[in-house]
C-alpha cells in the first residue's frame, strides 16, 4: 500500500473513533431558559443557575433585589438527587496547620511551634441590599454516563470537527419529559427577610434533563491538545449555560 493511501486510511480510522459526549439540557418547574443560564425571576430576587461544564458542575448566583438585607439558612438547604440528599452546611471546622522548627546542626532535638488557623463556614449566609451572593459546591453526575430510553431522533449537524468537510455530523437526540427523564435533581433553598427567619420562604426547583444528545465530543470542546505536563486542553471552551456534557465511558 502506497504511504499516502495509508496515511488516509489511519486518518479516517482516528476520526471515526473519535470519542463521544452525552450533551444534557436542563429544564426545571420554577425556572426560565436564559442566555445566561437557567433563571427565576421576582421583584425580590434573581436567581440563576449556570452548568456550563464537564459533568455538571452547579454555580448558583442569588441576586437580593430588596432594600434590606436578605438572609439563606445553609443548614436547612440542600442539593437532592433522587431521595440523597447533600447539605450545603457542615457542623465542621477546617484546621490548617504549619510548623517552624529550629536546631544546630549537630543537635539531636529541634524547638519549634506550631501555628494555624481554624475557619468554619457560616450557617447563615448574609446578602447585603442590591448584592450577589455566588456559590459552586456540587456536581450533577459525578462519574459514569446517563442511561438513555426510548427511541431517539436523528438530526444534522455542521462538522465542526472539519469545517470543509461536507458530509454532515449525524446527532442521535433522546427527549424527555419530566416524570421519564433519566436524570431528575433538586436544589432546595430556605431564605428570610430578617434574621430570625420570621419571614421564612423556600425555593425548591425540581430540574430534569429534557433532551440527551449523543455527539463526538469534538463538536463541543474542539480538538484535544495534549499538553507538556500531560494533561490535554481544548480548541474551544463549551458555554451552554442550561447544558453540561459526558464523556462516554467505554469498557
Amino acid at each position: 500500500m502506497k504511504p499516502v493511501a495509508l496515511l488516509t486510511l489511519c486518518v479516517a480510522a482516528l476520526s471515526a473513533c473519535s470519542p463521544n459526549a452525552q450533551l444534557v439540557t436542563l429544564r426545571g418547574n420554577n425556572v426560565r431558559p436564559d442566555p445566561a443560564g437557567l433563571v427565576l425571576d421576582n421583584d425580590s430576587l434573581t436567581l440563576r443557575y449556570n452548568f456550563s461544564s464537564q459533568r455538571g458542575q452547579m454555580s448558583l448566583s442569588l441576586l437580593n433585589k430588596l432594600d434590606r438585607p436578605l438572609y439563606i439558612d445553609w443548614k436547612r438547604s440542600a442539593f437532592i438527587v433522587g431521595q440523597n440528599k447533600l447539605g450545603y452546611w457542615q457542623d465542621v471546622a477546617a484546621v490548617d496547620l504549619t510548623n517552624s522548627a529550629a536546631g544546630g546542626r549537630f543537635a539531636l532535638y529541634s524547638i519549634g511551634s506550631i501555628n494555624g488557623t481554624i475557619t468554619k463556614d457560616e450557617q447563615i449566609g448574609f446578602i447585603p441590599p442590591r448584592t450577589r451572593l455566588e456559590k459552586k459546591q456540587f456536581v450533577v453526575v459525578p462519574s459514569g454516563n446517563l442511561r438513555m430510553t426510548g427511541k431517539p431522533d436523528v438530526v444534522q449537524e455542521e462538522s465542526k470537527r472539519n469545517p470543509n468537510q461536507k458530509k454532515p455530523t449525524l446527532i442521535n437526540v433522546y427527549t424527555y419529559a419530566a416524570d421519564q427523564s433519566p436524570l431528575r435533581f433538586r436544589n432546595y433553598l430556605t431564605l428570610s427577610t430578617d434574621k430570625d427567619f420570621k419571614t421564612e420562604f423556600t425555593i425548591d426547583t425540581d430540574f430534569w434533563a429534557s433532551d440527551i444528545r449523543v455527539v463526538p465530543l469534538e463538536q463541543l470542546t474542539g480538538t484535544a491538545i495534549q499538553q507538556p505536563d500531560g494533561t490535554y486542553s481544548y480548541q474551544q471552551s463549551f458555554n451552554k449555560p442550561d447544558s453540561f456534557y459526558i464523556p462516554i465511558q467505554t469498557p
